[in-house]
């Protein structure tokens, strides 16, 4: 080869590499550029289903504000709370079922079941083991959005209900995000004390 055509070929090279460089370069650019489209939707959408979350969740505590006002209203928004959380059972609250509403040692109200058990909504399972009224095998139930987008705001408003009129001026304020859990029990034997 000629020292011209070792020129040439040099300068193919080089322009060879720039080339490839530069389309590198310019697919890295067209990448993050997707990228950030894509995350700036996924932001999008998240917003407008935390919106409509918003809306389902306003609607329904409205809803349950206006059963609340009813007679035996707190008993449906209980049952269907017991519907979403244990599908299988077809429990329900009884009529007469409340059993009791305390504040200490933490937020709690029991309710008698028409399938002879007790259910006990409380916002500190942890702290009712503590000082021994519920037991290790008890299991929780969290009430959160993964039974419905207001599962939590509903047993809040029962809790409310419940405890301004058993607790009138003792009952404790609540934070607003205050976790809910179901716990069922069997309901005590005659004679067997716990």
């Amino acid at each position: 080869m000629t020292p011209i055509e070792w020129l040439a070929f040099c300068i193919l090279l080089i322009v060879g590499l720039a080339a490839a460089a530069a389309f590198t370069l310019s697919n890295g650019a067209v990448t993050r550029a997707i990228r950030r489209l894509e995350k700036t939707h996924r932001r999008q959408k998240s917003l407008e289903l935390e919106q409509l979350e918003a809306q389902v969740v306003a609607r329904r505590r409205e809803k349950v504000k206006g059963l609340l006002g009813q007679v035996g209203g707190w008993q449906r928004v209980l049952d269907q709370l017991l519907a979403d959380a244990l599908p299988e059972t077809g429990a329900q609250v009884e009529p007469d079922g409340l059993l009791d509403v305390s504040a200490a040692p933490a937020p709690r109200f029991n309710v008698a079941g028409n399938d002879g058990c007790v259910y006990l909504f409380t916002t500190a399972p942890d702290a009712l083991r503590k000082v021994g009224l519920l037991d290790r095998k008890d299991v929780e139930i969290s009430l959160d959005a993964t039974l419905h987008p207001a599962a939590r705001v509903e047993v809040q408003e029962v809790w409310d209900h419940l405890a301004a009129k058993r607790l009138g001026d003792q009952s404790p304020v609540l934070p607003r995000q205050a976790g809910w859990f179901l716990v069922v029990r069997q309901k005590p034997q005659a004679g067997k004390a716990k």
